[in-house]
């Protein structure tokens, strides 16, 4: 049995996900960058990037390196 989840709005996204973005937002990077930019831990940044990755906010580029999808990021002001 397979438990779906539904996709990530601006509501889902925490503090430690936009950050993320906005690291990416300067180029493509790895868990230990995004960590060391936005100031969270690694294993945290890869827990968000799973799940970032999960609702193709962002896309693996293979090994380790990440970039946006800009495509994909949800309205951060939707609801304001």
């Amino acid at each position: 049995m397979s438990i779906a989840t539904k996709s990530m709005d601006a509501d889902d996204m925490r503090d430690a996900d936009w950050a993320i973005l906005d690291v990416l937002r300067e180029g493509r990077a790895n868990a230990p960058l995004i960590a060391e930019e936005a100031g969270y831990s690694s294993q945290y940044v890869r827990e968000r990037l799973g799940r970032l990755k999960q609702d193709n906010i962002v896309k693996p580029l293979g090994h380790g390196i990440y970039e946006i999808n800009e495509g994909k990021v949800p309205d951060r002001n939707h609801g304001e």
